[in-house]
């Protein structure tokens, strides 16, 4: 009969216990494998896409930053060209304001002197009738005629 020793039935065990675990966990682990690789891989993918669109959020970013300093700088020049625009006009019509100031001004300045002129003349014309009619005794009726003749002929000359 046969001898069975202990290493056989260990032998035995250990090899029905592997084709145990081959038969119903390796599936079991095989399948973990696969799902967490698949996990694995569509995370990979999902962080590839997300870095495409991180990248192409980035370039959009450059590309507005660049867009508003453009923007920015051409704001700048045309406010400047305004600015000056309006210097110019202002300086225009600030010129066109105080040359009709200054006419107005001449115009009532040589409208007084020629008045001044007037009243000087006429009050000399009337002291030297006044003194002439003292002179050569002309009664007050006289004097008004002699006076009235005198502006009128005054008022033509001037």
């Amino acid at each position: 009969m046969f001898h069975f020793d202990e290493k056989l039935w260990l032998a035995i065990a250990f090899f029905s216990f592997l084709a145990l675990i081959i038969k119903y966990v390796w599936p079991l682990i095989a399948k973990a494998l696969d799902n967490k690789s698949k996990q694995i891989a569509e995370e990979i993918l999902q962080a590839k896409e997300m870095k495409q669109k991180a990248e192409q959020l980035l370039a959009d970013a450059k590309k507005y930053h660049q867009e508003s300093i453009t923007f920015a700088e051409k704001l700048l020049k045309d406010a400047e060209i305004e600015a000056q625009k309006l210097i110019k006009e202002t300086e225009h019509v600030l010129k066109e304001e105080l040359k009709k100031k200054t006419n107005a001004a001449q115009d009532r300045i040589k409208t007084e002197q020629e008045s001044a002129i007037r009243t000087i003349k006429s009050k000399i014309i009337l002291d030297a009738m006044s003194l002439l009619s003292k002179d050569l005794g002309i009664d007050q009726n006289g004097h008004e005629k002699l006076t009235e003749k005198s502006l009128k002929n005054f008022e033509t000359i001037h």
